[in-house]
């Protein structure tokens, strides 16, 4: 029963304190009774009532027949009063709890943001935000839906304090890349501020996931998700069904163009830090299409002239991988070069930022020296060290060991006998033994040659012969600078042989025989030709090649012959330096009609090749690599410290700190790198993408550094390409729908109304009140008054 009465009233009659939120009253009982037995009970009370006054009825005094008539009333009520007691009376004071439903906005804040293909050539970034702008009033009207204004209630009795019906949703604003955080707002601001979209990889399950878990439990209408689409972990099927689950739709607002534009890009260029003037320096650029339709041009800058010194031009392609282009160029004077590599598309390339890469490299205006010894006067000697003798750049010593005791030595820096002391042999960049016997060699001086190579970097070069090379090399200390395993003995190739490079040679820039773009003569195929024909080869097995070694080059049977390939030049790092070794000693054959030109292209490449390792290394004491010098955060790389003589090993600490500086020149960690002998070594743990340099600083041995690149494999820009399809499958999937600038401001219509209201009514016994007992007392002292009157007690 609704008892529609002013607050105070019911205060004052119940004295029960009226909730201010209340909306309305009402009386209800304990054990509510049908009307029927009520006026059962009505009528047995009067009766009860008249049965105990029915002596009075006799009475002819009309003041007593009225004063029965009274106590009648009153024995009455006190019954009927009774009786309501027992029911359990209570008033009920109705109260809801509106639990609003919540709306949260997903923003991509990755780096694929920063590409500027939407609409206008503006950024993902800058269409993000205007697309939130022109939906702020929407928004708004969201989150304040059918709200009241905002009223002072301090102001307010509690009567004129009514309840009002909220109708608004909650709204959440979160950004998400790798991870998703929250977005929060200026006081008084509906639109938070996004910040900078720096995130290095895109995770649109994990967002999905942790805006479903930051509402569990609470009515979600909706997700309106503001993205490129492009993601690197794509919403799992569990993600899905927890949508589908829900009921929780999906309201896709995409960002950038839905044409598949693609992204060429350089993925890294290398280049000697040092090399020598006039050198052919090797540039080696690995280029990613990106699925970029046309051709792509790769060019190498001189930074400070700004004219084209290289250039390679990609053919189009449909396979959208990785390719590895080999540049060269340069320099005619000392100093230090800044160069660029950039990439030119026909078509617009979708990340521009990525497209170019600067390199460093320091010439050094000295000639290459050579030591050069040779068993016995054969034809690859006469022919090879002549060209030693004839090019300019080169420094030679030359040793023919099987030549009189009066024989006059070849070479600018003729030499009588062989080296002999470490001092003798730190004067060459670069050692070429040829057919030699090892016993022509002591102990001491094989120790040494060998130290030359692993610890100065200095280059050696075998050259194969029938008698010696490599056969009589084994056991000695130089049987571990062959490129392949032992037995060290190899036969010689049946028949005729050609020779044809390997794709690690275009790498390196050697062997280029010819100015093609293939940079191997085709003359060399023509099997009507005799000359190109190598006599004898020896056949190195592929299963004995070390696998820290690549072939270079492959000899392949002339004439159609079944022989199989085998290794002609194999290449191999050991230590500081570097080792190559050429199977056959017939190269002099290919100046048949040609002249010096494809001897000379191949021998005097491989001499600076090797050489140039010993120019990195020069006269310092010390040197710093990191292996591998590109690596993924997560991954370590191997910092390995290697001293060049024995008074620095003697005088550096057992512990040598290296500290890693970033591209600002700020130092973001140090490893100390553990000494044992002449070497130190630690791990570096990659946490961060960036360019750093270890830097290692000791008065003993100076400053050495070391170039480490961390980069991510899955780089958010390497692919990035809008993903709307993906974006209109997750709408379709969850019932939701794909909105734009426009339609975003029918999002009022579209949310589905998920508020939960909960009866927070709260009821007050009046039964035990004083009220009643009141009440009862009034009936019963009423009653013995009248009682009294009529002289009954």
């Amino acid at each position: 029963m609704n008892l529609d009465l002013p607050n105070w009233m019911i205060e004052a009659l119940t004295g029960v304190d009226v909730p201010v939120d209340s909306s309305a009253t009402t009386l209800v009982f304990d054990t509510p009774l049908p009307l029927w037995v009520w006026l059962l009970i009505l009528s047995a009370a009067l009766t009860i009532a008249w049965w105990s006054y029915r002596r009075l009825s006799g009475t002819s005094n009309t003041s007593t027949r009225s004063m029965r008539g009274v106590l009648v009333v009153l024995r009455t009520c006190s019954l009927l009063l009774v009786t309501v007691l027992l029911t359990g009376p209570s008033i009920r004071f109705a109260r809801e709890r509106v639990e609003h439903d919540r709306v949260v906005v997903l923003i991509d804040r990755s780096r694929s943001l920063s590409i500027a293909d939407a609409p206008g050539a503006i950024t993902r970034d800058a269409q993000a935000t205007a697309i939130l702008l022109a939906a702020e009033s929407a928004l708004g009207e969201i989150s304040r839906g059918g709200a009241t204004p905002d009223v002072n209630a301090s102001a307010l009795t509690k009567q004129e304090l009514k309840p009002a019906t909220l109708t608004f949703k909650d709204l959440s604003f979160m950004g998400f890349a790798e991870s998703s955080y929250a977005l929060t707002a200026a006081p008084g601001a509906l639109l938070p501020d996004l910040g900078l979209a720096q995130g290095e990889r895109t995770d649109l399950d994990s967002a999905i996931r942790q805006a479903l878990a930051n509402n569990a439990g609470r009515p979600l209408s909706g997700i309106v998700l503001l993205s490129d689409g492009r993601s690197l972990v794509p919403v799992s099927a569990e993600t899905m069904r927890a949508l589908e689950r829900d009921a929780v739709p999906v309201f896709p607002v995409a960002l950038g163009s839905r044409e598949r534009v693609g992204d060429a890009a350089i993925i890294s260029a290398t280049i000697p830090p040092r090399a020598f003037v006039r050198d052919r320096v090797p540039v080696e650029v690995r280029v990613d299409r990106g699925a970029l339709q046309g051709e792509i041009a790769v060019r190498l800058i001189d930074v400070a002239s700004g004219s084209e010194i290289a250039r390679r031009v990609l053919s189009e392609t449909s396979t959208g991988s990785e390719e590895t282009v080999m540049l060269d160029a340069s320099a005619d004077a000392a100093g230090s070069r800044s160069w660029r590599v950039e990439l030119v598309t026909e078509r617009r390339d979708l990340v521009r930022e990525n497209d170019t890469r600067d390199l460093a490299v320091e010439f050094v205006d000295r000639p290459v020296r050579v030591l050069y010894i040779e068993g016995s006067s054969r034809w690859e000697y006469r022919y090879f060290k002549n060209l030693l003798l004839r090019e300019k750049d080169v420094d030679s010593s030359i040793m023919l060991l099987s030549a009189d005791r009066d024989f006059a030595q070849e070479g600018n820096m003729a030499i009588s006998r062989l080296p002999r002391s470490k001092e003798e042999f730190s004067k060459y960049d670069l050692f070429v033994i040829g057919d030699v016997p090892s016993g022509f060699f002591s102990p001491e001086q094989l120790t040494i040659l060998r130290s030359e190579v692993s610890e100065r970097g200095a280059g050696l070069m075998w050259i194969g012969g029938e008698r010696s090379t490599p056969s009589s090399w084994e056991g000695t200390a130089l049987a571990d600078l062959f490129p392949f395993r032992a037995p060290l003995t190899l036969e010689p190739r049946v028949g005729a042989s050609v020779m044809k490079p390997t794709t690690a040679a275009t790498r390196l820039g050697v062997l280029t025989l010819a100015d093609d773009e293939d940079g191997w003569p085709d003359v060399f195929a023509d099997s009507a030709l005799s000359w190109p024909r190598l006599r004898y080869a020896q056949e190195v097995p592929r299963a004995r090649v070390k696998p820290t070694a690549e072939v270079l080059a492959e000899f392949i049977a002339a004439g159609g012959a079944t022989e199989e390939p085998s290794a002609a030049v194999l290449r191999m790092r050991f230590g500081a330096g570097e080792v190559v070794f050429v199977a056959t000693d017939e190269i002099w054959r290919w100046r048949y009609g040609q002249g010096e030109r494809y001897p000379e292209r191949f021998w005097i490449p491989l001499v600076r090749l090797l050489a140039r390792e010993s120019l990195v290394q020069g006269d310092a004491r010390a040197a710093l690599e990191a292996n591998p010098s590109q690596l993924s955060p997560g991954e370590s790389a191997v910092l390995t410290l290697r001293l060049t003589d024995e008074e620095t090993t003697e005088r550096v600490g057992a512990v040598i700190p290296v500290d890693i500086v970033d591209s600002a020149g700020a130092v973001i960690a140090r490893v100390e790198l553990s000494r044992d002998g002449a070497e130190a070594s630690a791990l570096f743990p990659a946490e961060r993408v960036g360019r750093f340099t270890a830097v290692a600083n000791d008065p003993v041995f100076g400053r050495v550094t070391a170039l480490i690149e961390v980069v991510r494999r899955d780089d958010e820009l390497r692919h990035g390409d809008a993903d709307h399809e993906a974006l209109e499958e997750l709408a379709r999937r969850t019932g939701g729908q794909m909105l734009d600038a426009t339609t975003l401001n029918e999002l009022t219509q579209l949310l589905p109304d998920r508020a939960r209201t909960t009866d927070e009514s709260v009821t007050r016994s009046i039964w035990d009140s004083a009220l009643a007992l009141i009440a009862v007392l009034i009936l019963l002292g009423a009653e013995w008054t009248g009682r009294r009157m009529l002289r009954l007690v």
